[in-house]
């Protein structure tokens, strides 16, 4: 049975009686809540209000925002039909639903994330986790053995983003994405165009009747079942892997792992390959050297002194960058294009390597050789714009001053470094930015 919101129990009017009473009959008047809205209408528009009327509750947080969000969704209708989405697809979405209180103060009121990438990490590979892997792929290896012979994606790195995305389906969220999208869309101020372009997604999955508009749940930010996907990724990206006509991430197992499979095909895996490797670098490596080399063959770095912890030979003529999450003190990690496959799914260098190394610690690979900074620290994201700012100030080349930290801004900060005289690790602390702050 689809989950519902608990907004929805106890509304007497369908969708479709919602249509029958919608028909031309001219007796029809709206309800006095609605007549404002009915009077100011065009006459086309003030059919689709008295249809909304029947089908949205007002028992919203405030007046205003009850006409917002009814305004919202009788401008998304013409938007939705162009889509290919039809009225009775369209109706059965919206009905019973109101604006999300919840979304509305999460959406306006999200913490700023500071946590160390040590800590991340360490959070996302508990000993609990790590089995829970191990089961799992006894588990499923039939459905991975397809997966993997289909999209040539590893196994290992599929069931370790299954397991942080959404506990391997116990946690994949439970709130009404119709719901959840359409309030971010009406009221709230941050990229509302984005979100009512993944509501009409999310009412195109509808249409094709991969599932039920209440069974459709997942984050309260619109990230659908156990795979996260938005909407507009679903249409691209979810495969019927069971084939049993229908894409469903939220309950059947084997589509949720083709679907990340082929995500990650789709986004350039290279088939046979692994992410990355934890290395070790010469007791005297030459940091500048890398702005040079990232990019370029492991055997480069293999040049420089560069070798991998376990003692096994580089992968010579592959792609390879030097990746130190906690900058020359920290462990140090040789990654290749599929580390960039796995990024697309979360742009947050955290995850991409938390997902890495889960994947090889339910593959059997031991824990790692190097050891975190005892003291380490990290930046918030005020203040790393302050220090892309900085750097684009000085002649280096910041394109987009985001607040984040990307291979552009390490490259730029690394050169800064080893003109300033310091380790050149790409790796901004405090103290770095205090240092470039007073640079001229």
């Amino acid at each position: 049975m689809p989950r519902m919101n608990r907004s929805t129990a106890g509304i007497a009017v369908t969708a479709s009686a919602a249509k029958q009473s919608c028909g031309a009959s001219a007796a029809f008047r709206p309800k006095a809540r609605f007549a404002a809205l009915a009077m100011a209408a065009t006459r086309l528009q003030r059919a689709a209000a008295l249809c909304l009327a029947l089908l949205v509750p007002v028992s919203l947080a405030t007046p205003a925002l009850a006409d917002n969000y009814l305004g919202f969704v009788t401008r998304l209708w013409p938007l939705a039909k162009e889509a290919g989405v039809s009225r009775e697809t369209f109706d059965a979405a919206f009905a019973g639903l109101e604006v999300d209180p919840k979304v509305i103060s999460l959406a306006g009121t999200q913490p700023e994330f500071n946590q160390t990438i040590h800590a991340y990490v360490d959070g996302r590979l508990s000993a609990n986790r790590i089995a829970q892997g191990k089961a799992m792929a006894q588990r499923w290896k039939s459905w991975l053995d397809k997966a993997e012979a289909q999209y040539g994606v590893d196994r290992y790195v599929i069931l370790a983003i299954w397991s942080l995305e959404s506990n391997y389906g116990a946690s994949p969220g439970d709130s009404d994405t119709i719901r959840s999208l359409a309030t971010l869309a009406c009221c709230t101020q941050k990229r509302p165009e984005l979100f009512r372009d993944e509501l009409i997604a999310a009412l195109k999955i509808l249409q094709e009747h991969d599932i039920t508009p209440r069974g459709m749940t997942g984050s309260w930010a619109g990230a659908l079942g156990q795979v996260q996907f938005m909407p507009s990724s679903f249409l691209k990206y979810a495969v019927d892997m069971d084939g049993d006509g229908k894409r469903d991430v939220w309950e059947e197992e084997p589509d949720v792992i083709g679907s990340i499979a082929n995500y990650l095909k789709q986004h350039d895996w290279d088939a046979g390959k692994r992410w990355g490797y934890e290395v070790k670098l010469p007791a005297k490596f030459d940091f500048t050297a890398i702005n040079d080399n990232d990019g370029g063959p492991a055997s480069a770095w293999a040049k420089l002194g560069v070798a991998r912890a376990d003692g096994k030979p580089l992968p010579g003529p592959d792609k390879a960058w030097l990746f130190l999450p906690a900058g020359a003190k920290g462990p140090a990690f040789l990654i290749f294009q599929n580390y960039w496959a796995i990024k697309t799914y979360n742009i947050s260098d955290s995850y991409t390597l938390s997902v890495g190394l889960l994947a090889d610690r339910i593959r059997g690979v031991d824990a790692l050789r190097g050891s975190w900074p005892a003291q380490e620290t990290t930046l918030n994201r005020a203040q790393i714009t302050a220090m892309q700012k900085k750097l684009q100030a000085l002649g280096y080349p910041i394109d987009n001053i985001d607040g984040k930290i990307g291979p552009a801004a390490r490259s730029a900060l690394r050169s800064w470094q080893a003109k300033a005289g310091l380790v050149a690790d790409g790796y901004p602390t405090p103290a770095v930015l205090q240092k470039l702050s007073a640079a001229k």
